[in-house]
């Protein structure tokens, strides 16, 4: 796909959704800024090994109620 329109067309025909061609057009003419902003979530080199969530490690306890 070599035209943003196709890309579009393409996108919201699987999504299921409809629009017109003045929606198209609008999002046609900012599709290359998103998917720009999109690739670069994914191309940061140094984060490549990290891990990237918070860990929650339980510890069970034993409480002594009987004191």
């Amino acid at each position: 796909m070599s035209e943003p329109s196709d890309t579009i067309r393409v996108l919201l025909r699987a999504a299921g959704l409809p629009a017109t061609e003045a929606e198209i057009a609008g999002l046609a003419a900012t599709y290359p800024e998103y998917r720009a902003a999109v690739d670069a979530l994914y191309a940061v080199p140094a984060a490549r090994y990290v891990d990237p969530a918070l860990r929650f490690h339980a510890h069970a306890r034993t409480a002594e109620w009987d004191r």
